[in-house]
């Protein structure tokens, strides 16, 4: 007796299971990964490549062992078990490989080339065996579609399945920022997907345990070359080979506009934790409206449906370019209005669907569409996984091409110019190679040309955006911006995103992504003393490293004083040609000492591979808050520069002390107090700086006479250096007092205040904190102040 058949929507509800921890884990293993790859595009690519080829090596196999089986259902089930083992033992695999990857990773410092092909290999290593299970999933439940009882029941049948997975993976998005990570930290997280997909696995495998597929050749048009020129609609009309050109170009040109919409996005939306998981979010529940549509868009338009969905992606790109321009004075002066965190990431949230809804759902067609015309092929299974397999080395290489190649040579807008160009072409292909017999479908055909033609002339007659207003940095505070100033540079890239530098009344100002960096005007005293304060106390002057370019104001003073040799370690080229440009007069031309090495690399990693030892290391970064500073404050971090610094090193790390809550001040206080014995938070220049020792915080008068004496004038602290101890603001006792008022007023013990790489409590906590005003700043020293020990802060100077 046949078995009953498995409901297509109990198949759905577990590939959006499935696609929820499949997000999940891609999330979980970037972070695991950064950790010690490092967070630079070249290693965030690796990573990504890695994963993606993964789940293409998967989809081929997947594609190839669908011939086989006759239970998809409990192959989908052995599938996500696979999975679920991959990940949970994914904690274990990363931590093993750390030190292998350090040791070889030594062997050839300057060369990206190894380097990169080292971070994939790490990656692939531990990655490979869950991604290539997830990627083997769709081919193999596509033999399930293969028991529907017509060409369009098939069609649907695969494109809900597409759409499910696809749904998971935006649910998987944005719970696992606002809810799984924040709550769980990362390992259990990590364990937490793992289980998601253990269930699925068990279900499946329940539900298909007795259901066998029936043949294929009683269940799937034979699509033979004898018969390919049939004129049933029902019947595939392409060539094969438009087909996997329709494959590799769908996936390169949606995950390059990925890669320019979440560009663009940061720049009106932030650089937080939760602002890329919103992103990614809105991106794919656009592709799971188009996925949504696109049985009907095949109803409607039947064989030129393909053509005329890349068609009208083409066109919905560049018309809707004025868009992003409009965009920013929708966050202007909203702060008096969105008042709560949660209003203001609906603010947000609103602002991306804007942007994105229109030429997203459209692309989101591209591949549905594709895949129902793959359905109505005998081996469906086989057919799918092909396509898949192509569709997702096509992603990679489109993130890549669109990251280092078109985003600095055109930047955002000539960059989405150009894939609404590539996506005009692509139409153009499929409508003149899709065989037509009737007037209404040469109509259609006529009209996919059209659509493609018209995209070319609307993006040539777009004017360029306002980018001192895509650079206004609304969207930090929600308040009004700095005015009209003149955009004197600008440079966008997939490392650094968009640097600006703006002019006004003869100021030079930095910005990354709207947020400001430094200036040449009232600013550059203030960052004069995140060198001066360090210095005070440094034993000795051999090697120090800098974390942070920024203006170079730091780095220029710290060279003047006479250090043996200074180390920089700068993420983004274009802060380092904007430095050299328009700050050089400030302490950004002591890149050209000799004395000077710049790397150009993210601080964390920097540390980890570096075999000398270090006097000093100055951290000049932003706001806490943005997403992947966090790790520079989390317990390893600190334990890292530990044991990077001679015994008696000094740690100088800027922190903020507005729009920041007393529980997460606390908890970055506390959490350097477990490695560090000896900590004083200076307060100079409206900034916090945090000085670090394992050894007592103490200098003589002579020592800083003496120092002082060979400082140039640009460097020169404004007063004497052994006078700089007035603006300390808190010492051990007042820190630790500090700290367990935090935690009775937030109602936890002193013991939970710590961050560590796991919990992520910065990453999700800090971004809270931007709905508080700016006097916040002036409430929280005040508050500080309270402990504020005069005897022991005159004691820091001897005689």
């Amino acid at each position: 007796m046949k078995s009953k058949p498995v409901p297509l929507f109990v198949v759905a509800l577990l590939f959006v299971a499935s696609g929820a921890a499949g997000l999940i884990d891609q999330v979980c293993f970037s972070k695991y990964l950064t950790e010690f790859v490092g967070a630079t595009a070249q290693a965030v690519s690796a990573v990504l490549s890695a994963f993606m080829m993964g789940l293409s090596l998967g989809a081929h196999l997947g594609g190839r062992f669908s011939r086989q089986t006759t239970r998809p259902l409990a192959a989908y089930g052995v599938l996500e078990l696979l999975v679920a083992l991959g990940v949970v033992f994914s904690p274990l695999g990363f931590a093993l490989i750390q030190p292998a990857f350090v040791a070889l990773a030594r062997i050839a410092p300057g060369s990206l080339v190894f380097l990169t092909v080292l971070r994939w290999t790490s990656a692939m290593l531990v990655v490979i065996i869950p991604t290539t299970a997830m990627g083997a999933t769709l081919p193999l439940l596509a033999r399930l579609v293969e028991e529907r009882p017509d060409a369009g029941a098939r069609r649907r049948a695969l494109g809900i399945l597409y759409a499910a997975n696809t749904l998971g993976g935006a649910m998987g998005a944005v719970g696992s920022a606002y809810l799984v990570l924040p709550a769980l930290g990362l390992r259990t997280t990590t364990f937490a997907a793992a289980f998601v997909s253990a269930i699925v696995g068990v279900l499946a495998l329940f539900l298909g345990r007795k259901r066998a597929t029936t043949t294929l050749e009683t269940q799937a048009i034979d699509v033979t070359p004898q018969n390919t020129q049939s004129s049933s609609s029902d019947e595939p009309t392409e060539r094969a080979w438009v087909l996997d050109v329709v494959a590799f170009a769908s996936g390169a040109l949606v995950l390059a506009c990925e890669v320019l919409f979440t560009h663009l996005l940061v720049l009106v939306v932030g650089t937080s934790a939760y602002a890329f998981g919103l992103i990614v979010f809105i991106f794919l529940v656009c592709l799971f409206l188009g996925a949504s549509f696109a049985p009907l868009f095949e109803r409607l338009f039947r064989r030129q449906a393909l053509g005329l969905g890349l068609g009208a992606a083409s066109l919905v790109l560049v018309a809707t370019l004025p868009v992003w321009d409009s965009l920013p004075s929708y966050f202007r002066g909203m702060g008096d209005r969105a008042v709560t965190f949660e209003a203001r990431e609906l603010v947000r949230a609103t602002a991306a669907f804007v942007a994105l809804v229109a030429p997203t759902t459209l692309m989101g067609l591209s591949f549905p569409l594709l895949l129902q015309r793959i359905a109505v092929r005998k081996d469906a299974g086989h057919f799918v996984g092909r396509a898949t397999a192509i569709n997702t080395v096509g992603s990679v290489l489109g993130s890549l091409v669109a990251g280092y190649w078109l985003l600095p040579r055109l930047g955002s807008q000539k960059s989405i110019l150009a894939v609404a160009l590539v996506f005009g072409l692509v139409a153009l292909l499929v409508a003149v190679t899709t065989m037509v017999t009737t007037k209404i479908q040469r109509l259609g055909q006529s009209v996919a040309v059209g659509f493609a033609i018209a995209g070319v002339i609307v993006g040539l007659r777009t004017p360029p955006w306002n980018l001192g207003e895509l650079t206004g940095g609304y969207h930090v505070y929600f308040d009004y911006g700095r005015g009209a100033e003149n955009i004197v540079y600008v440079a966008e890239e997939v490392q650094g995103g968009v640097t600006t530098v703006t002019e006004k009344d003869g100021i030079h100002t930095l910005l990354t992504n709207g947020k400001f960096q430094g200036n040449n005007g009232d600013e550059v005293h203030a960052q004069r003393f995140f060198a001066h304060y360090p210095v005070m106390f440094v034993p000795r002057l051999g090697r120090a490293l800098v974390v942070g370019l920024g203006t170079g104001t730091t780095l220029g003073t710290i060279a003047a004083y006479p250090f043996e040799h200074v180390e920089v370690a700068e993420i983004s080229p274009s802060i380092v040609k904007a430095a050299k440009t328009y700050f050089g007069n400030i302490g950004a031309r002591a890149l050209d000492d000799p004395r000077v090495s710049l790397h150009l690399a993210d601080g964390r990693n920097h540390l980890l591979l570096a075999n000398n030892r270090y006097d000093l290391i100055g951290i000049e970064l932003t706001s806490v808050w943005f997403a992947g500073a966090s790790s520079l404050y989390s317990r390893e971090f600190y334990q890292l520069v530990k044991a990077r610094l001679a015994d008696d090193g000094i740690l100088q790390q800027w922190i903020q002390l507005h729009h920041i809550y007393p529980r997460d001040l606390a908890t970055v206080l506390r959490t350097l107090r477990l490695e560090f014995a000896h900590v004083a938070l200076f307060y100079g220049g409206g900034q916090g700086i945090l000085i670090a020792s394992n050894r007592p915080l103490v200098a003589s008068r002579e020592k800083l006479d003496k120092l002082e004496e060979g400082l140039q004038g640009f460097a020169r602290p404004g007063r004497h250096l052994a006078t700089l101890n007035e603006d300390v603001l808190l010492l051990e006792e007042g820190i630790d007092a500090f700290i367990a008022e935090a935690a009775r007023e937030a109602g936890v013990p002193v013991e939970s205040l710590v961050a560590t790489d796991d919990n992520l409590v910065l990453e999700y906590s800090t971004p809270r904190g931007n709905v508080l005003s700016w006097t916040s700043r002036e409430e929280m020293v005040t508050r500080l102040a309270q402990y504020r020990d005069r005897t022991k802060m005159r004691a820091m100077i001897g005689p």
